[in-house]
């Protein structure tokens, strides 16, 4: 299981209890402490839950609530198409980072019979996905590996990143707004992200609705910097991303068409 339907899990079992335990987290997700303990920090830098003594409380504020309905929401169905409909911005021959997550996981599974293309990433489960196919490169990135998240942070593999070109970066994010870009919630994880996005020429936002016109800690790209967003349905304001110069794809709009 993947550290981000995790935590959707983690979060729907908080609402019902209003309060975990980390030992009672190990025994249903069937990982270790040090697993729950960074779930329950990520999720707390998002502003969702509160961290206790051997646990955590459901913030009960109007506004975390909202924002703890809107994660939960997010459900594996809509990031496998718009994982599935980002593929197919992948040509042949093309050189294409893929950064961490599970939407970008499924970006990898549905570009394996891809053409002479490499893919640049910092996640091992992606990698491993793409070893398969004899007709992409993949080169992994060194770093700090990042507990629970299948991917390594900053360090060797920023530097590595400054020495390549790349013709596509496909980027998750945390939150994204015209005013503050793409954030995420880890600062080293944002500079793993920045240095992904500064050497591609086209740098592409695949996230679900609830990601948009939020913000979070760690802006790791700016507004202006941003081509393209795959996106499950359109966001109230999609014209001000468009008169920004920004390609919102709507799965549900193109679904409509």
């Amino acid at each position: 299981m993947f550290a981000e339907e995790r935590q959707e899990k983690l979060l729907g079992i908080l609402r019902e209890k209003r309060k975990v335990a980390v030992s009672e987290m190990c025994d249903v997700f069937n990982v270790s402490g040090a697993t729950i303990r960074a779930d329950l920090r990520q999720l707390e830098e998002e502003g969702l839950l509160t961290r206790t003594h051997g646990g955590a409380v459901l913030r009960t504020r109007a506004s975390f609530e909202q924002a703890s309905d809107a994660r939960e929401i997010v459900n594996l169905s809509a990031k496998e198409r718009i994982g599935q409909r980002a593929a197919a911005l992948v040509e042949d021959g093309d050189i294409i980072v893929l950064d961490t997550g599970t939407t970008t996981l499924h970006i990898a599974r549905n570009i394996r019979d891809r053409q002479n293309v490499t893919v640049v990433t910092n996640d091992y489960q992606i990698a491993r996905e793409l070893e398969v196919s004899p007709s992409i490169q993949t080169i992994l990135l060194g770093g700090i590996v990042k507990k629970g998240y299948h991917c390594v942070v900053a360090i060797n593999g920023r530097s590595i990143l400054d020495t390549l070109n790349v013709d596509k970066a496909f980027m998750g994010t945390n939150s994204l707004s015209l005013k503050h870009g793409a954030c995420v919630a880890d600062i080293m994880l944002a500079e793993t992200k920045r240095g992904m996005v500064e050497h591609a020429s086209q740098v592409i936002i695949v996230c679900d609705y609830s990601k948009l016109n939020n913000t979070s800690l760690a802006q790791f790209t700016a507004a202006d910097r941003i081509d393209t967003v795959v996106v499950d349905r359109l966001p109230d304001d999609v014209q001000a991303y468009r008169n920004a110069g920004i390609q919102v794809i709507s799965l549900d709009e193109e679904e409509h068409l």
